[in-house]
């Protein structure tokens, strides 16, 4: 069951890269699309709509994003932040692994990874300053921040805002504004 619904992943994201591709051809902007380029450009947009608290990450501070389960996402994410900042932080990419230096992370994106392994990992992380992102199901309703899914052909994304603020971070009106369900806050959508 779990291969069923990681290729269902596979198809929805590569359904939403082709949609990319296609209208980027047909603006004239042909550009190399992936799964997991889409999928770290919206992790990267969630990093740059979302302010941590001054105690977790001063102004001096790396950024520390880190990926579990996916190291193509984790490839391409380092690609789009190379010679960027976040807020004027250099950003530092790396591959974490399960119970390891979770804690230590400004974001943690996750995917490939089972229900029972990320309930481990919201649990170790909750309270803490981490922007918890993944494409599993259910993400945002089992205590995550922001879950990906593919509605239509486009990637969309659920917020949990109860779980953000308990974690002390302030996500973007524009990016509240952009998601298909928000959970907590004046005019959640619910689920």
């Amino acid at each position: 069951m779990t291969c069923r619904i990681a290729s269902s992943h596979g198809r929805r994201f590569a359904v939403a890269a082709v949609s990319v591709v296609v209208l980027s051809t047909s603006a004239g902007r042909a550009q190399d699309v992936t799964e997991s380029s889409l999928k770290a450009a919206f992790v990267y947009n969630f990093a740059k709509f979302t302010e941590w608290p001054a105690d977790v990450l001063s102004p001096t501070a790396t950024f520390a994003a880190c990926v579990l389960g996916d190291s193509p996402t984790r490839d391409a994410l380092d690609r789009i932040v190379k010679g960027r900042q976040l807020s004027g932080r250099t950003i530092s990419v790396s591959e974490v692994q399960l119970g390891v230096g979770l804690r230590s992370c400004h974001l943690l994106y996750m995917s490939g990874v089972t229900k029972t392994q990320i309930t481990a990992i919201v649990a170790a992380v909750r309270g803490v300053p981490v922007l918890t992102i993944s494409d599993t199901d259910d993400f945002a309703r089992g205590g995550g921040i922001a879950q990906m899914f593919v509605e239509n052909g486009k990637i969309r994304f659920d917020i949990n805002l109860d779980v953000a603020k308990e974690s002390r971070l302030q996500l973007s009106s524009k990016l509240l504004a952009l998601a298909a369900h928000l959970r907590g806050g004046p005019g959640a959508q619910g689920w």
